[in-house]
C-alpha cells in the first residue's frame, strides 16, 4: 500500500472512530461481550528500540516547538504555544485528561494530522508511530516485547487508560 493511501486510511479511521460514540472494545458479534479484556498501553505495546527511534524523530522534527524536555513553549510568533507533551502539564492539562479512553490509533492520527505544524503528514507512518511510542514512554507507560504496529485496526484496539 502506498504511503499516502496508508496515511489517509490511518487518519480517516481515527477521525471516524473519534466522531462516533466510543465502541465497546470487548463487544463481539451482535453486541455480545467477549471474555477478553481490552488491551491497554500498560501491557507493553511498544519496544525500547521503538522508543529510541521515536526519540530520534522527535529530536529532529519536534524539539524546536516542544523543547528537548517535552515541556513546550511559545512559538516564534509569540502568540501560539506548543503544549507540553509529558508530565503534569502535558497537552495543557495532563496526558490522561486529554487522551484517556481514546485509542492509540486516535493518538497517532492526531499527531500525524497536525505535526510538524508547518508540514503535517510529512513524516512516514512508521516515524509517527515511533514518536507516539516515545510519547507514551515519556508519560510513564512501559516498553514491552513487541513493537507498536502500523496496522490501523490493531492500533484501534489499544486503549489509553490510567494505570489500575
Amino acid at each position: 500500500m502506498k504511503r499516502s493511501t496508508l496515511f489517509v486510511t490511518l487518519v480517516g479511521l481515527a477521525f471516524a472512530g473519534s466522531l462516533s460514540s466510543r465502541a465497546d472494545p470487548t463487544a463481539g458479534w451482535a453486541g455480545e461481550t467477549s471474555q477478553r479484556p481490552p488491551r491497554t498501553v500498560w501491557s507493553g505495546v511498544f519496544t525500547a528500540d521503538q522508543v529510541k527511534r521515536g526519540e530520534q524523530v522527535y529530536q529532529q522534527a519536534c524539539t524546536y516547538c516542544h523543547r528537548d524536555d517535552l515541556s513546550g513553549g511559545f512559538l516564534d510568533d509569540g502568540v501560539g504555544k506548543a503544549p507540553a507533551l509529558a508530565g503534569r502539564r502535558a497537552f495543557d492539562s495532563s496526558f490522561f485528561e486529554r487522551w484517556e479512553d481514546a485509542t492509540v490509533r486516535d493518538f497517532a492520527a492526531a499527531i500525524a494530522a497536525t505535526m510538524p505544524q508547518q508540514k503535517p503528514t510529512s513524516l512516514s507512518i512508521q516515524a509517527y508511530i515511533d514518536v507516539a511510542s516515545y510519547l507514551l514512554f515519556k508519560n510513564g507507560m512501559p516498553a514491552g516485547a513487541s513493537e507498536l504496529p502500523i496496522d490501523v485496526e490493531a492500533l484501534g484496539e489499544i486503549l489509553i487508560t490510567r494505570q489500575k
